[in-house]
């Protein structure tokens, strides 16, 4: 079985890959392009959880944007005063 690489070493894209994994009797073979398909797969999980995370990181940074003027509106002791009235 064999399979090109370009000279820079790096293998060859998905779309390039057409009559390169194949077995020395010309037969395709079937296993390698499934192990493809899972490292692809895999990938392309990875990639939408990244960005999962990264959307509910910037959620949670808007939420404490917003939140933080009524944070620091109360005294820093913790206690609430009765307002002054006359």
């Amino acid at each position: 079985m064999s399979r090109e690489q370009k000279p820079n070493g790096r293998s060859l894209r998905v779309q390039e890959i057409d009559g390169v994994l194949r077995y020395p009797d010309g037969s395709i073979d079937i296993a390698a392009y499934a192990k493809l398909a899972h490292r692809e797969r895999a990938a392309a999980i990875a990639a939408s959880a990244r960005e999962a995370i990264r959307m509910v990181r910037e959620m949670l940074s808007v939420i404490r944007v917003r939140l933080a003027p009524v944070v620091r509106a109360e005294p820093a002791s913790g206690k609430r005063h009765a307002p002054a009235g006359r």
